[in-house]
């Protein structure tokens, strides 16, 4: 039997208890996928100081009978349970947070009987926000959603984009990770005092500033020369294809330049054959080296060997590893989506606009490398993030999600770490 929605309100003649939330997700690390979705991770790990925290974390049905993870673990000190998600391969993805919904819906109930969540906290639009919707409604619970920047990919054909719309209009609380996904929100309907910034963090003691010719000793790179480095899952929107395109001009004027791509195969499509077979294509094999996954420490070690870092994408919202090249000291070129412009100031990178032009990123490679960098005030521009201060900020949320009357939620406008962009816009102003 189902019940009744849950209120803070009403418990004040008791003992108050901690929040209790359900985090729904399926970008969440795992014992096949240590990487997958650790900036997740890292928010949630730090929000369960004050809540109470258990993770559903759906794995597609192919991967569990390809090389399954176990059905329940424990991943930094949280719980997470893996349902299967069925749904019909590579047809019907309008569907698939229907097929969501149908999928976890029992394995939640389950999970009730001995976590009684007060609030479900859903990370993306779709598929993940929208089966979160309908198991809110299910369970007469609260949603939380978070937007990340793959609403704008959903957002590309107006049936993801009413899907999108129709997930976050029903959320009790709207999170984005970046100004441009809030604007996109309200665009959806989203009234805009349900919506808040709350951009991610970085873990400055993991990503520090490192001598990088220390660095490049300690990952075994033995190549003289100057090295560019990208980072992320291997998949055609994260545009390391582009970064090989543009290498022959960059070549021109740097001869001793090459590339570490750091990153393996993610949820997305995965183009790694492609890549290999682009760098042979430009006899670029010499000089292209697909590192592969890598645990988050050997990450922050290729980012500190860097001499720039560079991120060639489609789309993103707040991307967590340009805050990590950063924190490493590293200058950044990138294309100007999500937020990127509004976190890079020009002091640490060169931005371009348009992803397909090979030609703006090989001249915006050429000209960074041609800079004398401060690395000690980029990563200044970075250290003070803090992702216990997203965590209160995040928690904030909840509460008010939970209960629309509580004014714990007025924190996130003075603990979140969202004056970065007016920051970094009266920084560009300035020069």
């Amino acid at each position: 039997m189902k019940k009744s929605p849950p209120t803070i309100a009403g418990r004040s003649a008791q003992a108050p208890r901690r929040l209790r939330v359900l985090v729904f997700t399926t970008v969440f690390p795992n014992a096949r996928q240590p990487l997958h979705g650790s900036f997740v991770l890292e928010r949630v790990r730090h929000a369960a100081k004050l809540a109470a925290i258990e993770i559903v974390a759906p794995i597609p049905w192919h991967r569990m009978l390809r090389d399954p993870p176990p059905r329940r673990e424990v991943a930094a000190g949280l719980t997470v349970h893996h349902p299967v998600l069925w749904y019909p391969p590579r047809i019907l993805g309008s569907l698939r947070g229907l097929f969501m919904f149908f999928s976890t819906i029992r394995a939640i109930g389950r999970l009730q009987a001995t976590f009684d969540f007060d609030l479900i906290d859903a990370h993306f639009a779709y598929p993940d926000g929208f089966a979160a919707v309908l198991l809110g409604r299910w369970f007469r619970r609260p949603v939380c959603i978070t937007l990340r920047g793959t609403i704008e990919q959903w957002s590309r054909r107006p049936l993801g984009r009413f899907l999108c719309d129709w997930a976050t209009r029903r959320a009790a609380r709207v999170i984005a990770v970046a100004e441009s996904l809030a604007v996109r929100a309200r665009q959806g309907g989203v009234p805009p005092p349900r919506i808040a910034v709350i951009a991610n963090s970085v873990d400055t003691r993991r990503f520090c500033l490192l001598d990088p010719a220390t660095a490049r000793r300690r990952v075994g790179w033995l190549k003289d020369g100057r090295l560019l480095v990208s980072v992320g899952h291997v998949s055609p929107r994260k545009g390391f294809h582009r970064i090989i395109r543009a290498l022959p001009r960059v070549i021109q004027s740097s001869p001793d330049i090459n590339l570490a791509i750091v990153g393996g195969r993610g949820a997305e499509e995965d183009n790694s054959a492609e890549l290999h077979a682009l760098a042979r294509r430009l006899g670029l094999s010499d000089r292209v080296a697909f590192v592969g996954a890598k645990p988050p420490d050997e990450v922050a070690l290729w980012l500190a060997a860097a001499d720039l870092f560079i991120l060639a994408s489609d789309f993103e919202g707040c991307p967590n590893v340009i805050l990590e090249a950063m924190s490493c000291g590293r200058p950044i070129v990138a294309t100007k989506v999500g937020d990127v412009a509004r976190m890079v100031p020009s002091f640490a990178g060169v931005l371009f606009d348009d992803p397909e032009n090979d030609a703006a990123l090989a001249e915006c490679i050429v000209a960074a490398l041609g800079r004398t960098w401060d690395e000690s005030r980029i990563r200044e521009h970075v250290a003070a993030r803090s992702w216990d201060a997203v965590a209160e900020a995040v928690a904030a949320q909840w509460r008010l999600a939970v209960d629309p009357n509580t004014t714990t939620g007025r924190l996130c406008c003075t603990v979140a770490p969202s004056d970065a962009p007016a920051a970094v816009a009266a920084e560009r102003q300035s020069e």
